[in-house]
């Protein structure tokens, strides 16, 4: 909880809630929606508050949390900010004394979970250049945005079932913050001459159940034809596999032929709807049962590899009717 500190926070009712872990850009908008952030931005003769430190505060403030559960209550009440530093006037802290003793899973106190940065790799798509592949972080909005603006119409409509002009900040907030216990989407990112840009998105959407998951994809058109949305539903999956996932389907606009085409090629079964959709379902369960029946000495030597980087080639995890011919690179 952030807002105005003193007894004002009692006499105003001016807060604002944010749930750890928190970014700078979370931080940022927890701060604006406060009315004290307007005076801490600086009026009449008073210069501003060094907004950046304060984010920076709050920042290590939710990063405490995270990385102690132990810690029931903390106060910080008032803090005092100027241009140059800050200063806590007063704060109490309150201890949970029974998980002190306790053996806690990691992150299990939390509402959401962590940034994942397990799943970050790197890949080389077919003209050489290297990118990123990594999951969505909340300040990817403007990147987001930027790639959305390099779609072409078609694109859009099979992405989204409809042709969309613009997206406003909530729906690019929606895209961009999300609960990876729940949703998990891969951005592949290039930097060129200093510069950062997404080239396209994978996204799957879990059930309740924890079991089922949906998934969508679309690349830039200036990127299509070099694999990279290939390898970005390739190692999706693979992220599917890690978080438990035992089927996962995508339901597509029937003349979308390329991405059919693609679901066949990767191991999907395709079922024609009455909508004018068509619905790619993967047993991953299944597909997981005939790679253990066939251990190969390629496999074997990612056996000292950290779980999460025991990502298995493509030649060697797909099945016969799966397309062959990528590198793993450092996936």
């Amino acid at each position: 909880m952030f807002g105005m500190g003193g007894v004002g926070v009692e006499l105003f009712k001016d807060f604002a809630i944010g749930i750890p872990p928190l970014n700078q850009t979370l931080a940022r908008r927890m701060m604006e929606e406060t009315k004290v952030y307007q005076l801490l931005k600086g009026y009449r003769n008073v210069p501003p508050a060094n907004i950046q430190l304060l984010e920076e505060i709050l920042v290590r403030f939710s990063q405490m949390l995270v990385d102690y559960p132990q810690l029931k209550e903390v106060d910080i009440n008032p803090l005092f900010i100027n241009s140059k530093e800050a200063v806590a006037l007063d704060a109490r802290i309150v201890i949970d004394k029974q998980k002190v003793f306790r053996r806690l899973e990691p992150h299990g106190h939390l509402v959401i979970t962590p940034y994942p940065k397990k799943y970050e790799t790197f890949w080389k798509v077919r003209d050489g250049r290297t990118v990123m592949l990594r999951p969505i972080k909340p300040e990817d909005e403007p990147l987001w945005l930027e790639m959305f603006q390099n779609f072409s119409e078609e694109s859009i409509r099979y992405r989204f079932f409809q042709v969309l002009k613009d997206t406003p900040h909530e729906t690019r907030v929606r895209y961009c913050n999300i609960d990876y216990d729940r949703e998990i989407a891969i951005v592949a990112e290039i930097t060129e001459d200093k510069r950062r840009s997404i080239l396209g998105v994978t996204r799957v959407s879990i059930e309740s159940d924890g079991k089922k998951g949906e998934i969508a994809f679309i690349v830039a058109d200036p990127w299509q034809g070099l694999g990279l949305g290939t390898k970005m539903i390739d190692y999706a999956l693979e992220i599917c596999k890690d978080m438990k996932l035992e089927t996962v389907y995508a339901i597509i606009l029937q003349e979308n032929y390329r991405a059919i085409s693609l679901m066949r090629k990767m191991g999907f079964t395709v079922e024609y709807q009455n909508d004018g959709t068509a619905r790619a379902t993967l047993d991953l369960k299944e597909e997981e049962e005939e790679i253990c029946k066939e251990p190969t000495k390629q496999e074997n030597s990612l056996s000292d590899l950290p779980s999460h980087l025991r990502i298995k080639p493509r030649w060697r995890r797909m099945s016969s009717n799966r397309q062959t011919g990528y590198s793993l690179d450092s996936s």
